[in-house]
Order: C-alpha cells, then structure tokens, then sequence
C-alpha cells in the first residue's frame, strides 16, 4: 500500500510564495539591465522621449501582469517548449505594449516592440532564476530597491 506522507505533499502557499518571488526577480534583472543598458549607453539607446512611462512602471506595472498571462497559456498549455515560451512571452510583451499605448498614449509601434522586447529580457531571466535560484532574494527585493533609489 503506497501512503503519501504529508511532508511530502508540496505546501500550497509556499509553492505560490516561491513563484511570486521568481516573478520579482525576474523583474528586477529585467529592470537592473533596462538601468544598465541607459545609463552606460545614454546616446545609442535612451528611454525614447514618447514612452510615456518610466523603466520601473512599465516593468512592474504593465510586464509583470502580461508575464503573467503568459505563464497562464503555458501551463494551460502543459507545454515545457522553450520556443513556445518565448512566442507566447513575445506576444504577451506586444500585448503590453499595446495596454500601455491605450492607456498612456504613445506611439504604436515603440510601445509594441519596447514591449516585447522587455517580455522577452523577462523570460531569459526567468531562465536564470531557475537555473541560479540563490539569485532570487536578491533581484527580488534588493536590487530593484537599490535601482530604484540610485536611478530616480
């Protein structure tokens, strides 16, 4: 008779809990190399003048949520293809555009490719937090705090 013990059953809040915390640091490393990416290079690649939110706000404001819906479709999908993942983090990134370009204005085009682009620095960052899970705390809370008071 096969009994599962109940320390082997997966804790419910601690599996969400975990998953939150991936998804912040993502967002985090996604924000850390937009800040980067700005500040070292403020001549070749500036945030374009008719974005019309900040680095930190389309992150965390509109990128998290569609990272979010993307996630979902996979795992409605039950599909573990890194291809797969990529095309539904492209267009859930061209779907933020869009949510950004409707709500704040802006240029189409910008807002969707900006969008994507940042969907998909998102997911190959997702893909460093699961192979280096030691980098989770601090993208999670420690860095974003940091980029946050160093970069506005």
């Amino acid at each position: 008779m096969n009994k599962i013990l109940k320390s082997e059953i997966p804790s419910v809040r601690l599996t969400s809990g975990l998953y939150a915390l991936s998804k912040l640091a993502c967002a985090g490393i996604t924000f850390l190399l937009l800040s980067l990416l700005v500040l070292f290079l403020p001549d070749m690649i500036g945030w374009p003048e008719e974005w019309p939110v900040s680095a930190a706000y389309a992150i965390y404001a509109y990128g998290l949520p569609a990272a979010l819906v993307a996630d979902l479709f996979l795992r409605l999908l039950r599909s573990s293809s890194l291809v797969l993942a990529f095309l539904l983090y492209a267009a859930a990134g061209a779907g933020a555009g869009l949510w950004i370009e409707a709500e704040q204005g802006g240029t189409l085009l910008v807002s969707v490719v900006a969008g994507t682009l940042l969907l998909l620095v998102f997911r190959a960052a997702l893909i460093l937090v699961e192979r280096l899970p030691l980098l989770v705390p601090v993208f999670a809370l420690f860095i974003p705090l940091l980029c946050l008071l160093l970069f506005t």
